[in-house]
């Protein structure tokens, strides 16, 4: 158990988190380039994050 857990450092930690943030970062450009390309995905999502705006603002006024 202790061999492979040396293999760990705090750099090849930090190296993998950077890796799979940036292909994250890829993910997310891709998806809305797809969203901005397909007028009936971004129709979706914009009714989408309507209601969700609309639903956040009525629960702060009835706080």
């Amino acid at each position: 158990m202790e061999g492979a857990a040396s293999g760990m450092t705090m750099a090849t930690v930090l190296s993998s988190i950077t890796e799979v943030f940036t292909a994250a970062i890829g993910w997310v450009g891709t998806i809305a380039n797809t969203i901005a390309s397909e007028p009936l995905l971004l129709i979706g999502v914009v009714i989408t994050f309507v209601g969700v705006g609309i639903g956040l603002f009525s629960r702060l006024l009835h706080v």
